[in-house]
């Protein structure tokens, strides 16, 4: 386990929801839920923390953080009704699973709750930082 790989993977997002009645805050939670179960089942790795953040014009956000593939989410914040467009960046820090795999979990775990809430996401990667 001592060599496992890191390459922390980050992305914004925008979530589009066709109807306000969506449970927002749940859905959220559960797709960060299945990104951490998703590589618990991928190959050998460990959670480190996997998180989405979403800032709001009026100074609020909502937050949901996962460290563990077996525990909940959790969650600090709320959606603003009646939000239906958001902005989530997402963070997932996993050792022992390449890059590619990671983006691919993602996109499956985002496909998977925007199918269920007949909803869209577009993921756009974030520049990496060089020379750190």
């Amino acid at each position: 386990m001592a060599d496992l790989i890191l390459e922390p993977y980050a992305v914004n997002q925008q979530w589009r929801f066709k109807s306000a009645d969506v449970p927002r805050e749940d859905s959220i939670a559960e797709y960060v839920e299945a990104i951490a179960r998703s590589c618990e089942e991928a190959g050998e790795c460990v959670v480190g923390h996997i998180k989405a953040l979403a800032l709001f014009p009026d100074g609020g956000l909502f937050q949901v953080s996962v460290v563990a593939p077996h525990l909940p989410a959790s969650k600090s914040g709320s959606v603003p009704p009646p939000c239906a467009d958001l902005t989530l960046s997402l963070n997932v820090i996993v050792y022992g699973l390449e890059r590619t795999v990671l983006e691919r979990i993602v996109w499956e775990a985002a496909d998977n709750v925007t199918k269920q809430w007949k909803g869209e996401v577009t993921i756009e990667a974030m520049e990496e930082r060089q020379g750190l």
